[in-house]
């Protein structure tokens, strides 16, 4: 998961690289539009093009005869039929595509996230970073037998430890003094693993933002997969996860200032689909 997460990282930095000095609303319209024409491409090579024309046309036929005969009620119902089932057909035919484009879908919204989804921590702003440590090295550190201690670039202050009623976590309160990109260093025992902790205004970080690093699975999906910014603890690590609770809840400002319609993740499907919509009579496409 990690060499699939380094290639995706370098190809979204090399893509949003052309993209750095534009508005969130610009980059972002021009990445919904490429994904759009994309998958509308994906779909026309994954999907039985064929039998959907031909639904598609059984559909218009059905349609005519009804309007050609709506006095006639044997015909109007059997063509009512006749029209839920081609529109099943289509359903049917609609879904390996749809779990074809999937597949590179995750990955991809992850990406969008980190870039328009979190906001750095405010210059000044105190947050709480969460550390969550494997059983075995919770017991050792519970007894004295290992220590576990967060370091803090020139910036940002660590102000003080506390444990929770969970033994195996441990939290720290930090304050960022200075903005730009800072790194928090958790030793645990003999290893070290860092995370970045980014400090500023919206929009003056040009790289993802990651608020999670981790190592292990929530319900169905790899946090890996969900959180790919930055290396996850091996799985064997004493360090399970690294949260910092502050970008968790910085949430960027939406890309356009229209309720509903300009948060980021609205705003790609309109554009997307848009564009799709678009492209398809170009591309001969059946939907």
């Amino acid at each position: 998961m990690s060499a699939l997460n380094r290639l995706s990282n370098w190809l979204f930095d090399l893509t949003f690289a052309p993209m750095a000095g534009l508005p969130p609303w610009a980059s972002l319209g021009v990445i919904s539009a490429v994904i759009g024409v994309v998958m509308l491409l994906a779909y026309k090579y994954t999907s039985w093009q064929s039998q959907i024309g031909k639904a598609r046309d059984e559909i218009k036929a059905r349609m005519l005869a009804m309007k050609l005969f709506k006095d006639n009620l044997g015909v109007t119902l059997s063509a009512q039929g006749g029209v839920i089932w081609s529109s099943f057909k289509i359903l049917l035919l609609s879904i390996p595509p749809i779990l074809v484009a999937m597949i590179p879908m995750v990955p991809l919204l992850a990406q969008l996230a980190g870039r328009y989804q979190f906001a750095p921590l405010p210059t000044g702003a105190v947050s709480e970073v969460r550390v969550a440590l494997s059983d075995a090295f919770a017991e050792k550190e519970q007894h004295g037998e290992a220590e576990v201690a967060l370091e803090a670039s020139d910036g940002v202050e660590v102000l003080d430890r506390w444990r929770s009623g969970d033994s195996r976590q441990v939290w720290w309160r930090v304050r960022a003094d200075r903005p730009g990109m800072h790194t928090l260093t958790v030793r645990a025992g003999d290893q070290t693993f860092t995370k970045q902790l980014p400090v500023g205004e919206p929009g003056s970080i040009p790289a993802a933002i990651s608020p999670k690093l981790t190592n292990h699975y929530t319900g169905m999906l790899d946090n890996t997969l969900m959180l790919p910014w930055e290396p996850a603890p091996p799985a064997d690590a004493p360090v399970r996860s690294i949260e910092v609770s502050g970008l968790m809840t910085s949430v960027a400002p939406d890309v356009l200032p229209i309720p509903i319609l300009g948060n980021w993740i609205v705003y790609f499907l309109i554009v997307s689909i848009l564009f799709a919509l678009l492209f398809k009579p170009l591309f001969n496409v059946r939907i």
